[in-house]
């Protein structure tokens, strides 16, 4: 449709932006409020003109939460919100799966943590060893080896640094001994 005719097209970008602050309810309103999660959408790509409406708009999100059974749960909350918002505009919508495999939660298993936070103090000394960090909603490719196999997935930590993935990150190097340390140990 044209931008100036907006009532003889129907506006795929209006639907996406409804569905963009409907979606932000199913952490406030569909999640246990003690259960972690998050819903983020990302990325959002429509049209190339500013005098054009488009006749689609593409949306990714990403969600995480440390549990499967809410992550089961933000999923279909994602296609209801997603069909229902879009049927409210009189548009479509189809509610793809991730190209890739979407990652489970990365859940240690309590006795081989133990094993780890020893073979850490064993290393860095008892003071040395931060055990009671907060959980981190990152995905991890090893939560599929934890799905399989008892493990534990373990910060060597990297000192005063900025975190991964951001563009000031810088490994530092002085703590590969202790990492090697701590596999030896292991």
């Amino acid at each position: 449709g044209h931008a100036a005719m907006p009532h003889l097209a129907r506006d795929p970008i209006v639907a996406a932006a409804n569905i963009v602050l409907a979606c932000q309810t199913i952490v406030s309103r569909v999640v246990d409020p003690l259960e972690p999660a998050v819903v983020s959408i990302a990325s959002i790509h429509a049209g190339e003109a500013y005098n054009i409406i488009p006749d689609k708009v593409e949306m990714r999100v990403g969600f995480r939460t440390l549990s499967d059974a809410v992550a089961d749960t933000i999923k279909a909350e994602l296609k209801r919100i997603g069909e229902g918002v879009a049927a409210a505009h009189g548009v479509t919508v189809t509610v793809k799966d991730a190209d890739t495999t979407p990652y489970p939660t990365t859940v240690n298993h309590p006795k081989e943590t133990d094993i780890a936070v020893e073979a850490m103090r064993a290393v860095a000394g008892a003071e040395g060893v931060l055990d009671n960090i907060k959980p981190v909603m990152g995905s991890e490719d090893f939560a599929f080896m934890l799905k399989r196999v008892p493990g534990a997935y373990i910060f060597i930590g990297n000192g005063d640094s900025a975190p991964v993935h951001h563009p000031a990150y810088n490994f530092n190097d002085d703590v590969i001994p202790y990492g090697v340390a701590f596999w030896s140990e292991l």
